[in-house]
């Protein structure tokens, strides 16, 4: 059963975030995040990340009813920058980033963007994929990932490009910088909410 204030925060952040995030890796035209003590240089980019149904469509009030219902989308709701062409990881953790809740190796959650939309999955990448109706392009499944601990059920998704993932690829989570080797600075994160009786 539903909690009343569980319910009010996720459907905040569903409508605070648009379950979309800009993407800025390091800050366009350089900026602190460029700089970052011991960080070798790179490349600063921008683009989008949302999730959605596996047919590219936003379930009712933006809160999923299962976990498994959530895909991976490049790209905005609005006139976001699109995701560079490559290829790319992602995670799930807790809202807070602490968690990280993803339950396979790194190298299994490997997709790839091509002309700014998701081409379908790469290297290694053995997650199930759907097609986005109005698009035609790839969505990624976010599972497996275990439940949040956070009574209000909202989630972090992160996506980095596979040449800045600072961890073991074959390893769950690495204690690595930053998140289990997803460098914040380097990774687009977009919030979302799962029924918390999930």
């Amino acid at each position: 059963m539903w909690v009343a204030g569980a319910t009010a925060a996720v459907a905040a952040v569903a409508v605070a975030v648009g379950l979309t995030l800009v993407f800025t890796v390091g800050g366009l035209g350089g900026g602190p995040a460029a700089e970052e003590e011991g960080v070798p240089p790179y490349v600063a980019i921008a683009g989008s990340v949302s999730v959605a149904l596996h047919d590219g469509q936003s379930p009712e009030m933006g809160i999923f009813d299962e976990k498994c219902d959530v895909y991976l989308v490049a790209g905005g709701q609005d006139s976001s920058p699109l995701l560079p062409d490559g290829d790319y990881f992602f995670q799930v953790t807790n809202d807070s980033d602490e968690a990280l809740l993803s339950s396979d190796d790194v190298r299994f959650r490997q997709f790839r963007v091509a002309d700014g939309a998701i081409e379908g999955v790469s290297g290694e990448g053995d997650h199930a994929v759907g097609i986005d109706s109005l698009s035609g392009a790839a969505t990624v499944q976010l599972c497996p990932f275990a439940k949040t601990t956070d009574s209000s059920g909202i989630y972090e998704v992160w996506v980095t490009r596979v040449e800045d993932f600072q961890g073991d690829v074959k390893a769950v989570g690495s204690p690595a910088p930053d998140a289990h080797g997803f460098l914040a600075a380097r990774s687009a994160r977009a919030l979302f909410g799962v029924s918390p009786v999930r």
